[in-house]
């Protein structure tokens, strides 16, 4: 009796590499997180493979149409710029608007503030001359106990007529009463020269080519650091944000920090973006009522929408 052994070795190392070949693809099957897949890989019977495959190549069909359509669907709609350079002589000289970097003077802050934290028995002095770290963090639960009071901070903030030493608008003089004023949460009240009013039709908004100038406004002005809150302003100067007429200042968010004893130049251009309403784009210049309601504190600017401030408002609400 005798046996027979094969000496194949060819067909016996390709006979290995397919079942090595095997295992990797049916163990990349049962472990992928590809839906279908691993049901085709532990089907035990010919229906249950069949009927992987056939919702597998549905769905894939399907994936692949909506897919085409999307492509087909954003190719409808181009993207187009039209890049326009127009000179624009005479043309509104935009808006300016400045804040102390200190929103709140001492000499008029100090006694109400030490009435407060003593009321509270968070603190226990009438000493108007020296501030403490400590006290400092009162200082914004004193300002909410003001605001949810109806109480006004008027008194507290810097006027422009105690801090604008100069003003001229192409070499002719210009005052306080030029400029409109309003309320923010970090500078205090700030004050903008040349805002578009509404009802004006623009005939309160200066020409940049006013008494035959080019537009130059300048300022001198005081900044009474001798006066500024200890232990609660980083800063002393003055900001600034040049801006459209018809567009709320945003002082917090493109404020320019002056320095004082320094003389600063401001230079501005114009830019115009005109985008598509829908369809095309989620563009709109509709002002929500919850805006609406805020452009109201801005005395009697005739301000439009602003994306920035849309989303601020948004996640003041739904915060």
């Amino acid at each position: 009796m005798s046996t027979i052994i094969p000496n194949d070795k060819t067909a016996i190392k390709d006979e290995r590499k397919w079942h090595r070949r095997h295992s990797i693809i049916r163990e990349f099957s049962l472990n992928t997180s590809a839906h279908g897949i691993p049901g085709i890989a532990r089907g035990e019977s010919i229906h249950n493979r069949v009927f992987w495959s056939v919702s597998l190549i549905g769905f894939t069909a399907i994936m692949i149409y909506f897919i085409v359509k999307a492509i087909l669907a954003y190719f409808d709609y181009p993207t187009q710029f039209n890049l326009d350079i127009v000179s624009e002589w005479p043309q509104y000289f935009p808006a300016v608007t400045i804040c102390n970097s200190s929103p709140l003077r001492f000499d008029k802050f100090i006694e109400p503030f030490l009435n407060y934290t003593n009321s509270l028995n968070l603190t226990n002095s009438n000493d108007t001359s020296t501030f403490s770290p400590l006290q400092a963090t009162y200082i914004p639960d004193f300002l909410i106990d003001k605001v949810n009071k109806n109480e006004s901070l008027e008194s507290m903030f810097y006027s422009l007529s105690s801090m604008l030493y100069k003003c001229t608008y192409n070499g002719l003089p210009c005052s306080a009463a030029d400029f409109i004023s309003f309320t923010t949460a970090y500078y205090g009240r700030c004050y903008t020269f040349n805002a578009k009013m509404i009802n004006s039709n623009g005939n309160s908004l200066h020409y940049g080519n006013e008494n035959g100038g080019n537009g130059i406004l300048e300022l001198e002005l005081y900044v009474h650091n001798h006066q500024y809150v200890p232990c609660f302003t980083t800063g002393i100067g003055v900001v600034s944000v040049v801006h459209d007429n018809a567009q709320i200042p945003l002082v917090d968010a493109a404020g320019i920090e002056l320095a004082p004893r320094r003389k600063h130049k401001l230079a501005y251009k114009k830019k115009q973006t005109f985008l598509l309403p829908l369809p095309y784009t989620p563009c709109t210049n509709k002002v929500p009522s919850d805006m609406q309601t805020m452009l109201t504190h801005y005395n009697g600017a005739d301000y439009g929408y602003v994306e920035f401030v849309c989303y601020q408002i948004c996640g003041q609400v739904y915060a």
